[in-house]
């Protein structure tokens, strides 16, 4: 019965061990993505978080997660970019940030590294604590 549950222990430190490995590599791509791009594309702006929301016009949810943008921009002021990016007429770099699903937002700190992905729709609040962990 011991054996079973350090087998059962020692799997699960092998799972979230996994998931902190990949999590950690897909961060640093699309960290590569954000610093390479060339003009007109996602750029560190002047030293401030940037947040790359991802959307598309046939998205239900992004009107919403666009009223939800204008909230933190309000607060935030100048202290936070927005880059909205159209995910069907950007198709090349929204695969180059892995956004399978919309809206996506991405949160890049100051020095121009990936902090922050998240998948769906997410409310001004979260955002906002995010945002304060990279100031």
């Amino acid at each position: 019965m011991i054996e079973r549950a350090a087998l059962l222990l020692l799997f699960a430190a092998a799972g979230v061990a996994a998931y902190y490995l990949l999590r950690t590599a897909h961060m640093r791509r699309m960290t590569a993505a954000f610093q390479v791009g060339p003009a007109g594309e996602p750029a560190a702006a002047g030293g401030v978080p940037t947040l790359l929301y991802f959307r598309a016009d046939s998205c239900a949810v992004c009107p919403t997660q666009s009223r939800y943008l204008d909230q933190v921009a309000e607060s935030w002021g100048g202290r936070v970019a927005i880059q909205r990016i159209d995910a069907e007429r950007e198709t090349e770099l929204a695969s180059r940030y892995a956004v399978f699903s919309l809206p996506t937002t991405i949160l890049v700190d100051a020095a121009g590294q990936v902090r922050q992905v998240n998948y769906g729709l997410t409310d001004a609040g979260k955002l906002s604590r995010q945002l304060e962990t990279l100031s």
